[in-house]
């Protein structure tokens, strides 16, 4: 007669590969996160510059290509459309230099708490201000596109995206 596992021997050997399985999963992504460079308050230092946007990398910075190519004559921009253009220019990086540091500020305060050993019910106030900054700063980008847009012609806009 064969002999059969009992039902407690065969839950102690579930969960035992449970227990394998999460400790595995949590060991890669330790090392992924690790991998991305360190970024806690006792790190090395070599942290990314934060963004105070909530879509990065993706949206063109239209007003920087501009100034790039601001006296291109392939570009062909008017005194008018010069004037126009650093006023969008202006307001756009005085709003996202005012929200920027308010992020970056929130942000140590969020890492500082979760090492000093707040719970994530405590922290959730600062990252709902967080995200609302994000919002705040992503929309001004997104007017900033659509003024600059607005001031270009279509030749113009043909231009910048070559």
């Amino acid at each position: 007669m064969k002999h059969r596992p009992r039902k407690n021997e065969m839950m102690k050997k579930n969960a035992l590969i449970l227990a394998a399985v999460f400790m595995m999963a949590f060991s890669l992504s330790t090392t992924t996160l690790l991998a991305q460079g360190n970024n806690s308050p006792a790190g090395n230092g070599n942290q990314k510059k934060n963004s105070p946007f909530l879509i990065t990398g993706k949206l063109p910075h239209l007003t920087k290509l501009l100034m790039q190519q601001w006296d291109n004559p392939e570009l062909n921009l008017s005194e008018e459309q010069k004037s126009k253009l650093l006023v969008v220019r202006k307001e756009t990086i005085g709003a996202v230099q005012q929200l920027g540091p308010k992020v970056t500020a929130l942000e140590k305060e969020v890492v500082d708490g979760i090492f000093a050993g707040k719970t994530p019910a405590e922290l959730q106030p600062l990252v709902q201000t967080i995200a609302d900054l994000k919002v705040k700063a992503t929309m001004v980008h997104l007017r900033c596109i659509y003024d600059t847009k607005k001031n270009l012609n279509e030749q113009q806009l043909k231009f910048l995206k070559n």
